[in-house]
């Protein structure tokens, strides 16, 4: 089964840092955003942690900090400034929302 799209899982993350990078002019990645799939859900066991990679392999070049109203939201690219990874931090939100998807897909 192939990796479930962010924007299914995660359609207002998807909304909120495509706004957030217009805001900051990063406007090239916002485009990279509907394509994303979420490959693997971070496991460093940090409760407020809902990270995840969007690709199979990692190597972060460059990240790019966006000013979100709540939490952390760090997009990393690697050096093809493709996204790698997007870094969630105290987002019960989107903790939820993965943790849904995830347990409904074990029944």
């Amino acid at each position: 089964m192939p990796s479930p799209m962010v924007s299914d899982v995660l359609p207002d993350l998807i909304d909120e840092m495509a706004a957030l990078l217009r805001e900051i002019g990063a406007e090239p990645l916002i485009e990279k955003l509907a394509s994303l799939r979420i490959e693997t859900v971070c496991d460093c066991g940090d409760e407020n942690c809902s990270s995840f990679a969007t690709l199979d392999e990692v190597k972060v070049d460059n990240a790019i900090e966006l000013p979100a109203m709540e939490g952390y939201l760090i997009i990393d690219l690697n050096a093809a400034n493709e996204i790698c990874f997007i870094e969630v931090l105290n987002r019960p939100d989107v903790k939820y929302l993965l943790e849904e998807h995830y347990l409904g897909q074990q029944h």
